[in-house]
């Protein structure tokens, strides 16, 4: 069974980054119209792995996991706008949430899901 702990938690600090970057002013952003606009698409990104989050159910294997996969598509997609984009504390911060996300994931699906 996957550790619906581990997931929850998973998705619940991705969902705590898209929380942090919001949909609106970018305090510590590069101001282009690029960094923008890949900020919007890296939010969108977070805010799916939220919405895929009452998809899990405790028990289904090989649901789950294909989940966990996405939202480590998701995660890895969403860190390089990140990354790029943002600056200062809001960088250190989102960047930071993002890369304990992305482990967090690789691991469960290290322990859980292993072909």
């Amino acid at each position: 069974m996957l550790a619906m702990s581990s997931t929850h938690a998973t998705v619940t600090a991705a969902l705590l980054a898209g929380l942090l970057i919001g949909d609106a002013a970018w305090a510590d952003a590069v101001g282009t119209p690029e960094c923008q606009r890949d900020l919007a698409s890296a939010n969108g990104l977070i805010n799916a792995i939220a919405a895929r989050e009452k998809q899990f159910v405790k028990g289904a294997l090989a649901k789950n996991c294909a989940l966990l996969r996405q939202n480590l598509v998701d995660l890895t997609n969403a860190r390089g706008p990140m990354d790029r984009c943002l600056t200062g504390h809001d960088h250190g911060e989102n960047v930071g949430q993002i890369d304990d996300s992305i482990e967090d994931v690789r691991a469960v699906l290290a322990d859980k899901c292993a072909k």
